[in-house]
């Protein structure tokens, strides 16, 4: 009697296969969606502790944290200053629960001298979004203040390095571009033409110079605190990214833009006031220069004035964005956006 061969035959066996891999192509997106989905949700805890902390700070302090901190100049003397200031992020370290950072660094100086070295590279996990593709864990660049400065001394001289953010003030934004000259290689006081304000004040400047920075209470915000944002993701700083793509490493064009923070990629370093503003009709996660960015699929979080912390998409229209980033503007706000 002939015994029946144990084992699968090759047609069984590439049924098998074909099984398994359809199983695998149905569950390995499932996989990566719900680690995307607790990414998400750690990103918005994130801006929650960050928005409750800076609420906190204006309650004590009766205003939002000062964008421009430090003893050694009474306000910056003009946009160059605004790179070398202690950034609104320091004030509101105490609410972080990291009063340690705070007392590590000299106020008496700028954050981009050497003596602050130790504190600008701690790196604050609750400032860095889960989800951010930066292959860069730092802002590489750091250069000096300089008492007295020009053109041709910028960037300066490089002191090291400075632990970087994934979040932003959200300045306002711009209805139109600025109709201002330049004046001696800076641009003028129109720099800010067209710019409808946000919820931390207003800087004011003239031909160049830094007329003071007016810092903003919540009881301004007359647009009602639900419908403002007060900060959002900015991802992937210091490399350039467009549309989640990466448009360009560390090192922006010209080079001398080095020295300028790098447009905000540090936590500690403040940084010139423009670039707080979105751009003329710029969506949701277009690029990570201006406006709010992050690697979400289809949007990106942020935290209102109220202490809350939503997901905003893509999609939002230019009006519903405006509204959202402006004070006072009157616009209405739907519940959904």
């Amino acid at each position: 009697m002939k015994r029946a061969r144990a084992g699968f035959t090759l047609i069984e066996l590439l049924t098998v296969l074909a099984v398994v891999g359809l199983m695998a192509a149905l569950l390995i997106p499932a996989v990566q969606a719900s680690r995307e989905a607790a990414r998400a949700t750690s990103c918005r805890n994130n801006l929650r502790q960050i928005v409750l902390a800076t609420l906190n700070h204006e309650s004590m302090a009766r205003a939002l944290p000062d964008l421009y901190n430090g003893r050694f100049l009474p306000r910056p003397r003009g946009p160059i200053d605004e790179f070398h200031f202690h950034c609104w992020r320091t004030a509101i370290l105490p609410g972080l629960e990291r009063a340690d950072v705070l007392a590590s660094l000299n106020l008496d100086l700028p954050p981009t001298f050497f003596e602050n070295q130790t504190g600008v590279n701690v790196a604050l996990s609750t400032l860095i979004c889960p989800s951010s593709a930066n292959p860069t864990p730092n802002l590489p660049d750091v250069f000096a203040w300089q008492e007295t400065w020009n053109v041709a001394t910028i960037p300066g001289r490089r002191v090291g390095t400075a632990a970087r953010t994934d979040y932003e003030a959200v300045g306002g934004v711009r209805a139109r571009l600025p109709g201002g000259a330049i004046v001696g290689g800076v641009e003028s006081d129109m720099i800010l033409d067209g710019v409808e304000f946000g919820a931390w004040g207003e800087p004011t400047y003239s031909e160049s110079r830094s007329l003071g920075y007016r810092k903003a209470r919540l009881a301004e915000v007359v647009d009602g605190l639900s419908n403002t944002i007060l900060i959002g993701e900015r991802a992937g700083r210091p490399d350039c990214y467009k549309k989640g793509m990466p448009v360009e490493p560390y090192s922006l064009t010209p080079p001398a833009a080095r020295g300028w923070g790098s447009v905000g990629a540090a936590w500690a370093l403040s940084v010139h006031f423009e670039w707080l503003v979105s751009g003329p009709g710029q969506a949701v996660n277009d690029n990570n220069l201006f406006g709010i960015y992050a690697f979400h699929p289809g949007g990106a979080n942020v935290a209102m004035a109220d202490g809350s912390a939503r997901f905003i998409r893509e999609t939002t229209t230019q009006a519903v964005l405006r509204a959202l980033c402006t004070r006072a503007g009157g616009e209405p706000v739907p519940g959904d956006w």
